[in-house]
């Protein structure tokens, strides 16, 4: 099924043999693919940066509050250890002194307040007997009375006593409130013994929350992160910041699953909040930086915001190109479809002109073989009309003139009906012509009487048609010159010794033998005809006879622009019709080339 006139081309509708041609993708199809490749490319490409700068925020800010962490812990280790040997000196400063002596010694209580004031983080140092009565406090002189036996603290180190742990290790006790300062603290102590080993009471010094909270919040770290410290044992919630609440707020499941899972110090993440931790050195403390996700994210949109712009823009970009695209195809492809429009009705044109010359060729083509062919009849009707005149009139010269004259009118009529037969009126195979008719003269000198033989060496030829006529007139009169003349005084048949032209041919001695040759020498076409007769009288000069046939001869080859050649073979003459032949591409000879020169197969006949 052919396809529509406005289809275009590719369409793949199936040809007439059912097969399924190849489709050609449309261009708007392959622009189409090409924008969603790009657009998926431009969003994995998106999705790939933000997810990659996404986790390079988290891993940075995870890295900050780690190496934060580090920084704070180690803060928190020197403060512990200054703390510690305040706790010491005052312990040893106490050690020989009844618990009354200590009380009422204003220089103690000085030499301790003095060693306070170096420490700004702490807020005062305290002595209590075993009993837990407070003996001596930095504080305020005298010692306001207060009873620490019921604290964390003072219990802690009474129970180690009272277990035989010989081991004096400093304590750090949970957040409370001051019962004498009324303040919130937490206190780091260490047991007091007595020379036996009993126990005589502690020493402690309690920490100003304040400070380290004030410390925290200058570091000034990024994304206001929580700053914690926390005690090891029960992860009671010592300093936070920021808190404002007189009681800190306790850690979040993920810091306490955090510690616990890493006791010297880790990092983790949940889907709110980073949490690093450490341990302060050999302090049962650990110090938290606790990171809300939200602001990290937050910042990291920030950044990424004008990649994601430019992202957009280039998603824009590409639509508009993309748009544009389609439109320019769309726009080809309607002038493809234009352009084919106008080639099948340039083609419909053409093949209509290309038809009606053809058919206007096969008409002239028709015309001119009935024009041959009536030309031929006519010519035969001459050619009978001359024969029954010949024979009606009693004279013989008068009838053997009428014959001949009808004999050339029936050699023209032959040439008319090749150019009928032949499919290319421009040319005609000359060969089959001479052999035609040398058959036909060769018949009717047999019937007159004489054993005549023609020996023909034909190869295969095609000459115009402008040619035929005259190549065939004279092909007439020299093989009837030849019958007439060339045996006539003999008595009978002449016993001669072949030409060496003609030593191919097996000649019968007892026969009257005509040779005709058509052959090709280089460019020249020759027409031979030769006898083995009585010849030509010595003083015979062709180029003067006053005979027909001779005048013919001589006329029709200077028409052609051939060359005659007549030679005495003794015995016998030779006609030699030597016409040049145009080389290739003049456009007016044609022909087989045969085969090889010099050993071109001929027709023979006879």
């Amino acid at each position: 099924m052919a396809p529509p006139p406005d289809a275009p081309a590719g369409t793949g509708i199936p040809a007439a043999d059912g097969t399924q041609p190849f489709r050609k993708p449309r261009l708007e199809a392959a622009i189409g693919w090409l924008a969603a490749c790009g657009f998926l490319f431009l969003a994995l490409v998106t999705v790939i940066v933000g997810v990659q700068s996404r986790e390079r925020a988290i891993t940075g800010a995870q890295d900050r509050a780690r190496a934060a962490v580090r920084v704070l812990a180690e803060h928190a280790a020197r403060l512990f250890d200054a703390a510690d040997l305040l706790v010491e000196y005052a312990a040893q400063e106490s050690a020989d002194r009844p618990w009354d002596e200590v009380a009422r010694s204003r220089a103690l209580w000085d030499k301790l307040n003095a060693q306070r004031a170096r420490l700004p983080f702490l807020d005062a140092v305290w002595l209590n007997d075993a009993t837990g009565l407070l003996r001596l406090t930095t504080a305020a002189f005298p010692t306001p009375y207060s009873d620490a036996s019921d604290r964390e603290i003072f219990l802690f180190h009474l129970r180690n006593a009272q277990q035989g742990r010989a081991v004096d290790q400093p304590h750090i006790g949970p957040r409370i409130i001051g019962r004498v300062t009324n303040k919130a603290t937490f206190l780091l102590s260490r047991r007091l013994s007595e020379p036996d080993g009993g126990f005589r009471g502690i020493a402690s010094v309690t920490i100003d929350p304040s400070y380290l909270s004030g410390f925290y919040k200058e570091l000034d770290l990024p994304h206001e992160p929580v700053t914690i410290l926390v005690r090891a044992d029960d992860l009671d919630v010592l300093v936070r910041e920021p808190d404002g609440s007189t009681a800190p707020a306790p850690l979040s499941a993920l810091t306490r699953r955090s510690i616990l899972a890493q006791q010297g110090g880790g990092i983790a993440r949940d889907d709110t909040a980073i949490v690093a931790h450490r341990r302060v050195d050999s302090w049962p403390v650990h110090v938290v930086v606790q990171l809300e996700l939200a602001p990290v994210l937050e910042t990291w949109r920030r950044l990424i915001a004008p990649y994601a712009g430019l992202a957009a823009a280039a998603a824009m970009a590409l639509a508009a190109l993309s748009v544009f695209g389609f439109r320019q195809a769309r726009g080809a492809r309607q002038v493809q479809r234009e352009l084919e429009r106008r080639v099948r009705e340039r083609t419909a044109s053409l093949e209509k002109t290309v038809g009606e010359r053809d058919a206007a060729l096969a008409q002239k083509d028709l015309l001119m073989r009935e024009a041959n062919h009536r030309i031929k009849n006519s010519l035969q009707v001459v050619s009978s009309l001359l024969s029954l005149q010949g024979q009606a009139v009693g004279e013989p010269r008068l009838n053997d003139h009428l014959l001949e004259a009808g004999r050339r009118v029936q050699a023209i009529a032959d040439i008319h009906r090749l150019l009928y037969r032949v499919d290319d009126v421009h040319f005609i195979p000359f060969h089959d012509y001479l052999t035609e008719l040398c058959r036909e003269l060769e018949r009717s000198a047999s019937s007159d009487g004489g054993n005549w033989r023609l020996e023909l060496v034909v190869e295969p030829v095609e000459v115009p048609t402008d040619h035929a006529v005259q190549l065939g007139l004279l092909a007439n009169e020299l093989v009837m010159n030849a019958i007439k003349h060339a045996y006539r005084p003999l008595a009978a048949p002449m016993a001669a010794t072949p030409d060496p032209a003609w030593s191919a041919r097996d000649m019968h001695k007892a026969v009257n033998v005509i040779f005709v040759g058509l052959r090709r020498n280089g460019d020249v076409l020759q027409l031979i005809v030769g006898d083995r007769g009585v010849g030509l009288p010595p003083d015979f000069d062709w180029r003067r006879s006053r005979s027909l046939g001779m005048r013919l001869i001589h006329t029709l080859s200077r028409q052609l622009g051939a060359a005659l050649t007549v030679e005495n073979t003794s015995p016998g003459v030779r006609f030699t019709i030597s016409l040049p032949q145009p080389t290739s591409g003049d456009g007016e000879w044609g022909g087989d080339s045969g085969e090889a020169s010099g050993g071109l197969p001929g027709k023979k006949s006879g």
